[in-house]
């Protein structure tokens, strides 16, 4: 009973921890580009899908995020299982995401909400589907957290 306990605490914790935000970096490529982008908050905000075509091997999608900067041009942020700030030194993605998926809801105080469906890799070749919800936040210098990953 004990072992079955922490198997689910274990299995919470790396739940909660499957999406994070961290720079672009070299995933701001266009021959990364996996699918249609798509648009929101008439346009200011675009978000796409990326493939690394398989580095690593099970978890090559992340999702970018675009917000205008304050002067010219835009900001990009990338939403990653693993970001590239995180100890593992580089990003680690989703073993697939779903763009078209992207459900969305506006909060004038607290910014645009994105639904985003992926799914994290499994031994079996399968996907855990999850959900991540990233809030984006055009006041100020602007913002991209998750708020939560399940």
């Amino acid at each position: 009973m004990k072992q079955g306990l922490l198997l689910l605490m274990l299995w919470a914790v790396a739940v909660v921890q499957a999406a994070e935000v961290g720079p672009c970096g070299d995933l701001n490529r266009i021959d990364f580009l996996a699918g249609n982008p798509r648009t929101f908050a008439n346009g200011s905000i675009r978000v796409a899908a990326v493939d690394t075509y398989g580095e690593p091997v099970c978890c090559s999608y992340h999702l970018l995020v675009f917000i205008p900067e304050q002067e010219i041009g835009s900001q990009c942020f990338a939403v990653s299982q693993e970001s590239a700030s995180s100890e593992a030194g580089s990003a680690r993605g989703f073993f697939s995401l779903n763009v078209e998926g992207i459900q969305a809801n506006y909060d004038p105080e607290r910014g645009l909400l994105l639904k985003v469906p992926y799914s994290l890799y499994e031994e079996s070749g399968k996907g855990v589907p999850g959900t991540a919800l990233v809030r984006i936040n055009q006041k100020g210098s602007g913002s991209v957290t998750v708020e939560r990953a399940r």
